[in-house]
């Protein structure tokens, strides 16, 4: 029984809650809203290769019913990590979620107040919708609030510096995610 609540949501700073810590990260706030077992598995700096190979001890190892993937922002970040590397080890997981019985859902990151980063992240976005496409898969958008809707730029209320979310921020992927948790996936 309770495997089939519990969730690891795997990442990199903003699934940890940077600067905060994992109190106050969006998993956290998550989980209070929805009652689910969400288990934060966010690693600072992690990129989608590491993230990867952390998946079987901080995935595989859990049995969870679900895994949201949420990574990107360090590889837009790194000139030498290229968008297709990025996609390869996203691949990778969904099929290794898939193989063990475990749903793999997509997280899409956080725009960037970074104008060479953001054209990345945003290609990088894009390539993870492709990817979602091809296996079927969900996708939590977590950018919506943070993008002032009559500008269409990066609203920065919503951060600390550019990059990560402040409380409020992390308040607002939370519940992003329990909505999505709720409404469209888990819940039933």
């Amino acid at each position: 029984m309770e495997r089939r609540k519990r969730i690891v949501c795997l990442g990199d700073s903003l699934t940890y809650g940077y600067p905060y810590g994992p109190r106050y990260s969006w998993v956290y706030y998550a989980a209070r809203k929805t009652g689910l077992n969400l288990v934060n598995a966010g690693v600072n700096g992690d990129t989608v290769e590491d993230m990867a190979r952390r998946f079987p001890g901080d995935v595989l190892k859990r049995e969870p019913l679900a895994v949201v993937i949420l990574g990107g922002t360090n590889d837009a970040f790194c000139s030498e990590v290229t968008i297709a590397q990025t996609v390869y080890y996203l691949e990778e997981m969904i099929k290794a979620a898939v193989d063990n019985n475990i749903q793999p859902v997509i997280g899409l990151p956080l725009p960037v107040d970074d104008p060479l980063v953001s054209e990345k992240l945003k290609r990088i976005c894009s390539a993870y919708r492709d990817t979602a496409g091809r296996f079927e898969l969900a996708i939590i958008d977590f950018a919506p609030p943070f993008i002032d809707p009559k500008s269409g730029t990066v609203s920065d209320n919503l951060y600390v510096d550019g990059v990560h979310p402040n409380k409020a921020g992390y308040e607002a992927m939370g519940e992003t995610a329990a909505h999505f948790f709720r409404d469209h996936f888990f819940q039933r």
